[in-house]
């Protein structure tokens, strides 16, 4: 049997650093890990809690193609996750290298892999919910999942062309392809962007401190974890042609995550410390999401019950606020 080789771009970020861990737990694929900038405590740091033996950690940028193909050539890759981008406030910020990371880095690693002759197996193209608009543009009731996108903002914009680029390229090779569509990601690693606010949340129980999450709104949330084990799965088991699919969620208000927040920290001996608030603010995201087509292709794709995932997030965070990794 061949050996598979899966790289990762943008492994060092939340969803890239729980699918590259997902993998080295539950398969014997030797995991590439790319990053723009690579340092061993940030390898520690990232994946303390896993086997390092089949990692590796390469550097460099997706905005270079001749060195992605060199990557792809030097470690015999035969699957490639596409996940190196800028998040919506530095898209906001940096217009220009917005574009250049999100659209032209995703060609950049796609030429790459055209021109690098290897027989791949697979390409995933990590694209958003982004790519829909506000909750209000679309019917009562659940979203379907291939309703058309109309997204709000260049991040959303940017992935919706890299869902293209990447159909295009499996009709131009054969390749397997999917783009899969995230939500609001909580727990380990996210530290990012408005949303990430309930995370945070999580990390202020751990270290006993108030904070208030800003808004009240609905949103469909995923713990980080699965999403990690989601797109393994689909990275590993069998699919043909292309697919876009979103990813199994939550659908939760504020008010509501924050009862679990509750209820877990009483259960393990933190409801004294419990001091986390909601806001007034209303932002309209997107959510109610169908994503049963994504199960049916793949139903071994993990999905964490409210609870057990807050519970989970909270234990890393005690252990990080222990090793003061959070806390400054």
């Amino acid at each position: 049997m061949n050996r598979q080789t899966v790289l990762v771009t943008g492994g060092y970020g939340c969803i890239g650093a729980e699918t590259s861990k997902w993998l080295l737990r539950n398969s014997d694929a030797s995991v590439v890990v790319c990053s723009r900038s690579v340092s061993e405590q940030r390898t520690e740091r990232v994946f303390h809690d896993g086997n390092r033996e089949r990692l590796a950690v390469v550097r460099a940028d997706v905005t270079d193609q001749k060195a992605m193909q060199e990557i792809l050539s030097e470690h015999q890759v035969t699957h490639v996750v596409h996940l190196a981008a800028l998040q919506t406030p530095d898209c906001n910020a940096r217009r220009n290298l917005g574009l250049q990371i999100n659209v032209a880095g995703t060609l950049n690693v796609i030429e790459a892999m055209k021109a690098s002759g290897l027989k791949l197996e697979r390409f995933i193209f990590a694209s958003s919910i982004a790519v829909y608009g506000p909750r209000a543009t679309y019917p009562e009731g659940r979203v379907p999942m291939l309703v058309e996108p109309n997204p709000a903002n260049l991040y959303g914009a940017w992935k919706l062309a890299g869902e293209h680029i990447s159909r295009i390229f499996c009709e131009e090779t054969g390749v397997a392809t999917l783009s899969l569509r995230p939500g609001v990601l909580y727990g380990p690693g996210r530290d990012a962007g408005l949303t990430s606010s309930p995370t945070t949340a999580m990390k202020h129980v751990a270290l006993g401190r108030a904070f208030e999450i800003p808004f009240r709104s609905r949103q469909d949330y995923l713990f980080a974890p699965d999403v990690g084990g989601a797109i393994g799965t689909a990275v590993l088991e069998p699919f043909d042609g292309y697919g876009a699919f979103t990813l199994p969620s939550l659908t939760l208000t504020t008010d509501e995550i924050v009862a679990s927040m509750r209820r877990v920290a009483a259960g393990m001996g933190l409801g004294e410390r419990f001091r986390i608030t909601v806001g007034n603010e209303d932002v309209p995201f997107i959510c109610d999401l169908e994503y049963e087509p994504f199960v049916k292709a793949f139903p071994n794709v993990p999905h964490t019950p409210l609870d057990e995932a807050v519970r989970k997030s909270l234990e890393v965070f005690l252990e990080h606020a222990r090793r003061g990794w959070i806390g400054d």
